[in-house]
């Protein structure tokens, strides 16, 4: 939830070595960490995308675009990479570059091989609760109050944090799995382009491709590198 190109994250959610790594406050970095294991089960490869409707995005959709846009913010377009339509309110518009909702978070919130959609009731319900206390419906909340109703949903001390992360982590396997690309390339998905990672070759990689020296295998004296 912390914006890209932001070199230190708020004092809200700072780091403290002080504590136990249970206690620790939530960063983007944390949340990584916690959503990868759910999207490793996810990420098991590109799955067919669903036909999308064209007309408009319901409130409940729009409200799993939101949550999507404040794991992984990004720029005000209308529709996503695969041409399906997208709230207008969804969007926050912190980041300048695309996030999960254009990498078609919401597609793969429905998609079948997710099972999210048996999660989507209880987990909108008690977004909308806590969103309650921060001012309004979390569609009509602004960056701050979302990222705040967020910090309260994935906190060790929220009982059901699980189902948060579980809603968390499909943003992030949108956005950085390409979960719904079948080509896996940069110029196909928007999460390869922001990242810089080239995706996989449509023509497999050279003969011998590698950066042509023997890894290590025993410990370095300091711990890094040479």
């Amino acid at each position: 939830m912390e914006r890209r190109g932001e070199a230190q994250p708020t004092s809200s959610l700072a780091n403290s070595s002080r504590r136990s790594r249970s206690d620790l406050p939530l960063t983007r970095r944390r949340l990584l960490e916690r959503a990868s294991a759910t999207a490793a089960v996810l990420a098991v490869g590109p799955v067919v995308p669903l036909p999308q409707p064209g007309g408009p995005v319901s409130d409940n959709d729009g409200t799993l675009q939101a949550f999507a846009d404040t794991m992984v913010p990004g720029r005000k377009v209308t529709t996503t990479a695969l041409g399906s339509p997208i709230h207008p309110a969804a969007i926050a518009g912190v980041d300048g570059q695309p996030g999960a909702v254009e990498a078609d978070a919401l597609a793969l919130y429905h998609h079948p091989k997710v099972g999210f959609d048996a999660l989507q009731g209880p987990f909108l319900t008690e977004l909308e609760t806590r969103s309650a206390a921060h001012g309004g419906a979390f569609l009509d909340l602004g960056w701050d109050a979302r990222v705040a109703v967020c910090i309260e949903g994935l906190d060790y001390a929220n009982s059901t944090r699980l189902l948060w992360e579980a809603a968390a982590a499909v943003p992030f396997t949108a956005f950085c799995a390409a979960a719904l690309v079948p080509e896996q390339t940069a110029d196909k998905a928007p999460g390869y382009r922001v990242m810089g990672l080239p995706g996989a070759a449509p023509r497999g990689y050279p003969t011998g491709y590698s950066y042509g020296r023997r890894l290590s295998r025993e410990r370095t004296r300091t711990g890094s590198l040479p």
